[in-house]
């Protein structure tokens, strides 16, 4: 039965796609590759083609669509390279001969640190430094990660990064990030004075909530470790076997701070605010100030700020009694992301985030309405639309089309980046929503508990999170196991990867743009994910 799109899901209804698209292949071009007329050229054409199929007939292309695709291709290639270094540009900001000095730097981004390891393991920005710095401290007094926001100090040898770092994929991942040197630390970091007083404060709120979601148990438990990367996002204390179950059963999304998470927590705020009758204006500043709380303590990651700007934008709508369009919302974010830092267009979360999005908003919510209305017990069982049946048949079936069109919009990015192909995940993240929603709840409410300063209360809703969190791990791991529930894959050109994603977006608008959904219009996507994988297979010449 043919599915009715719900306005708001027509291409024509986001033309700000139009803008975001060139825009962004312009950052990229001036990333990977040098602004040349055939770059120019060939980003031009790849463009005309999405536009002849965001507009499907010959009236609604216009001659002027070609001179606008091309300056917005290189505006974006004109900002990217103006804000952000190209990929792998290293400078030699120390030539002069290895010696052991003092530095002082603001950590960044954290690796690995204690409990989890007997160092500290980061990047870090410097003062009078180019680019970042790869540190590596020893524990010392700290019990948590060096915290962001302050000028630490360390004393050790410091060497330009390639020298510092031995391993290929690491080095290549520290250029790309923009990593100039490396400093071995002789003595722990001592904290000299406050950088940045609201990167500080979060930072150390940060370090409280991980404490309040440890509170009843030891931080290196195994559940506890999952438990904070769950709720907060802190991937840094997993051990290297949970990411490597996680990732090969395609379920280590529930890491990275979503939409799951933010509309959990915009949901319960909600719910919340309504049974004490507060004023809906006051429900919206609150909430959304919750939400932003809890994106910034959770550090900001693409995926956050995305869902809580879709959700920003869905009550700015209702404000103004505007029709809510998501798909415009997503293009909306993604630009305003691409804005406030063009550099985030090279990282897999970024491309992930928006991605999968956009597949579930146009295959996965068609897909699931459809399958409602083929099977509406109003037709067989009238007066049973409100029953338990119903309600667990909708849940079942919108769970099911949104892991689905998960799978279609990632597995080319999963295979690119880790090299596997996880089958498994399509049932296996329908299975896990439920309790990892469980999790997510009492979690939310053990930070609320603990930042208040009441770890008693914290403690009893630990304990239960980490019950449900062992077997979800328990799953995970078995289903791991599984022949052929994950296929080692690897692109034999590094061509693939891009051409698969451009054909998943042709895909994408294609069926955008129709007038009702159809389930053969999967085919589609699938037939471009196996596509991809033969030509990934191909062997060099």
């Amino acid at each position: 039965m043919p599915q009715k799109r719900p306005e708001g899901f027509e291409s024509q209804r986001s033309p700000l796609f139009l803008f975001v698209l060139p825009f962004a292949l312009g950052i990229l071009a001036s990333q990977i590759l040098p602004l040349t007329g055939t770059v120019v050229a060939t980003l031009v054409g790849a463009l005309v083609l999405l536009l002849l199929i965001a507009f499907p007939t010959p009236r609604d292309f216009r001659p002027w669509h070609v001179a606008f695709l091309v300056t917005v291709t290189c505006l974006g290639g004109i900002y990217g390279a103006r804000l952000i270094p190209p990929a792998g540009s290293i400078v030699q900001v120390h030539p002069k001969a290895v010696r052991e000095e003092s530095i002082q730097i603001d950590p960044v981004q954290t690796f690995v640190s204690p409990p989890y390891s007997e160092d500290q393991v980061g990047l870090a920005t410097a003062r009078n430094q180019e680019g970042l710095v790869y540190y590596q401290a020893p524990r010392g007094s700290e019990t948590h990660a060096l915290p962001s926001g302050f000028w630490i100090e360390l004393f050790g040898v410091i060497q330009p990064v390639e020298e510092f770092v031995t391993d290929p994929g690491f080095l290549q991942y520290l250029i790309n990030r923009g990593a100039t040197v490396g400093i071995d630390s002789l003595r722990p970091g001592r904290i000299l004075t406050v950088d940045s007083i609201p990167r500080a404060t979060f930072s150390l709120l940060l370090q409280k909530s991980k404490t309040a979601l440890s509170t009843g148990s030891s931080p290196l438990e195994s559940s506890t470790r999952v438990y904070q990367a769950l709720v907060l996002g802190q991937r840094t204390g997993l051990s290297a076997a949970q990411k490597k179950a996680f990732r090969d059963t395609g379920t280590a999304h529930l890491f990275a701070i979503s939409g799951l998470h933010v509309g959990l927590v915009g949901t319960l705020l909600f719910f919340l605010f309504g049974r004490i009758r507060v004023r809906q204006a006051i429900q919206v500043i609150c909430t959304l100030s919750v939400l932003l709380f809890y994106v910034l303590l959770t550090g900001s990651t693409p995926s956050a700020v995305r869902a809580f700007l879709m959700i920003a934008f869905f009550v700015g709508a209702k404000a103004f009694d505007r029709a809510y369009c998501p798909t415009s919302a997503l293009a909306a974010s993604a630009l305003f992301v691409l804005l406030l830092d063009p550099a985030q267009i090279t990282t897999l979360g970024f491309q992930l985030s928006y991605i999968v999005v956009l597949s579930i908003l146009v295959f996965g919510v068609p897909l699931s309405k459809t399958f409602l209305d083929a099977t509406d017990p109003e037709y067989w069982l009238p007066g049973q639309s409100g029953s338990l049946f119903h309600r667990t048949r909708k849940w079942v079936f919108a769970s099911l089309s949104i892991s689905l069109a998960a799978f279609l919009g990632s597995s080319v990015l999963i295979v690119e980046h880790f090299q596997i192909l996880p089958l498994s995940s399509i049932l296996l993240n329908l299975v896990l929503i439920v309790p990892a929603t469980g999790v997510l709840y009492l979690g939310f409410l053990s930070l609320f508990f603990g930042l208040l300063g009441m770890p008693w209360l914290s403690a009893p809703l630990n304990a239960l999170a980490r019950l449900v969190i062992d077997g979800m791990t328990a799953m995970v791991s078995t289903t791991a196991e599984v022949p052929y529930s994950s296929i080692p894959l690897t692109f034999s050109h590094s061509w693939v990867g891009p051409l698969g994603i451009f054909l998943f977006l042709c895909t994408a608008f294609w069926t955008a743009n129709r007038p009702s959904f159809r389930i053969r219009y999967l085919l589609l996507p699938a037939t471009s994910l196996v596509l991809t994988i033969l030509l990934g297979t191909i062997p060099q010449m």
